[in-house]
């Protein structure tokens, strides 16, 4: 290495160590102007306000039990539960989500999607990243690389749901693998429903006060003043437009802002419901009003909510009133405030639920069919699109792949599917390689 590259070794070394001493930055290992420099050289496109929230049902919800119920079909296959009328006329869904049935014109079901895999991993590998094979990008991860986020001072990509020991299981699912961990969410651990909720990955590290992070960019701008007389090529001040906006994120109210649920009125706290799944679903929408671009809402996949192989009819009467008070009032206030066209919303989990109830009256893993509700994204809502054969078995018409999802949720935020990006043996990869846009809905 020449004493020029050593220099800037060094340089590099130097600005890491300072922002990891003065910023707990919430991304493990990472100083904030190296992801932000990692970011830039993906060569983002241009910005604009729309943005994706996913709710994902982790454990695989029954599609018989919420979105597409057989009142007709034997017992052992309609299960427990009954079904209700909604504003789609024709179309019912189960009777635990009576808010659902009310929203369904700001709504579409997908009744015919399938992947015909019954392996958690695998439907969750198919779902989040649109490939068949592991360690493949996350979605939202993508996306933090081609679009960054909408506005600056926050993250492209936040992930919400998860505890410390989820992250160890599940995280594979929803990182950026081989894009690099610069790309990965910003992870929102504590349960925003609490009174002691806070999200310590925007904080300064103990002792250091906004003055002090000042005094220490002052002193690093003075040296890097005499380095920038030897810098031909620009680095020095793209570094400094880096670190300028890694100060940005932990010292500008923004980010800080949107994670601060106590500014919104209590009445509408209420209506997404003072739960966990209530407050994520509120948080993400302060969230991508602030300007972060994809956010994934989990429902509690530390204790596989949705993976109901026993009791459907409980584990759906104890789930189902968190998902109809979160779910439509997220996108009744989305609309409300005039984000439907903004803000893409996508219900989804692994896999469905196998038609015929078992011996320990629950459903187990099946993905040759499921339910998938989306809303918003400005595309053609109040319609239920395929439908599943009379016991649920499989898709009678118009079947739906997951990929086809994805893409048109690309085509929502603007990202060619075509687009490739290399993997660890620096072989080009496509961001979607299979799937075409539902064009019912464009």
């Amino acid at each position: 290495m020449d004493q020029h590259c050593r220099g800037m070794a060094n340089r590099e070394i130097s600005r890491r160590s300072f922002i990891e001493t003065s910023v707990t930055a919430g991304m493990v290992g990472f100083a904030l102007p190296t992801i932000l420099a990692a970011r830039a050289q993906a060569g983002e496109s241009a910005r604009n306000n729309t943005a994706v929230i996913q709710i994902w049902l982790g454990g695989g919800p029954t599609q018989f039990e919420t979105y597409d119920p057989k009142p007709e079909a034997p017992q052992e296959y309609r299960g427990p539960l009954g079904a209700i009328p909604t504003k789609i006329d024709g179309v019912r869904i189960c009777e635990v989500l009576p808010r659902h049935a009310k929203i369904l014109d700001k709504a579409v079901l997908l009744r015919s999607v399938f992947h015909n895999s019954a392996d958690h991993n695998a439907g969750m590998y198919i779902c989040t990243t649109g490939k068949t094979i592991k360690d493949q990008p996350s979605t939202g991860s993508y996306v933090a690389r081609v679009r960054g986020a909408n506005r600056s001072a926050v993250p492209p990509f936040v992930h919400l749901g998860f505890t410390q020991t989820d992250n160890l299981v599940f995280l594979p699912n929803h990182k950026a693998n081989h894009l690099g961990s610069a790309l990965d969410p910003f992870y929102v651990y504590d349960d925003p429903a609490v009174g002691t909720f806070q999200v310590p990955n925007l904080g300064l590290a103990d002792g250091m006060t906004v003055d002090r992070l000042q005094d220490r960019r002052a002193v690093l701008t003075s040296l890097d003043g005499a380095m920038r007389v030897f810098d031909k090529r620009g680095v020095a001040d793209a570094m400094d437009g880096f670190s300028r906006t890694a100060f940005d994120l932990v010292t500008s109210p923004r980010a800080r802002e949107a994670f601060d649920l106590s500014k919104e009125p209590a009445k509408l706290r209420e209506d997404y419901g003072m739960h966990r799944w209530g407050q994520s679903c509120l948080l993400a929408r302060r969230l991508v009003e602030a300007g972060v671009t994809f956010v994934t809402v989990n429902f509690d996949p530390h204790s596989y909510t949705f993976d109901m192989h026993g009791n459907v009819k409980g584990a759906m009467e104890s789930a189902g009133p968190r998902m109809d008070s979160a779910i439509p009032a997220l996108i009744e206030d989305l609309y409300q405030r005039g984000m439907d066209k903004d803000v893409l919303v996508i219900v989804w989990g692994e896999f469905g639920r196998t038609p015929r109830i078992n011996a320990s009256a629950g459903r187990d893993h099946w993905g040759q069919v499921m339910s998938v509700l989306m809303s918003g994204g400005g595309l053609k809502m109040g319609q239920a699109i395929g439908t599943s054969n009379e016991r649920g078995e499989e898709p009678k018409d118009r079947p739906i792949k997951p990929q086809d999802i994805l893409a048109t949720m690309y085509r929502h935020l603007g990202i060619d599917t075509r687009t490739t990006f290399k993997d660890h043996t620096g072989r080009p990869i496509q961001l979607l390689n299979e799937g075409e846009i539902i064009r019912e809905l464009i």
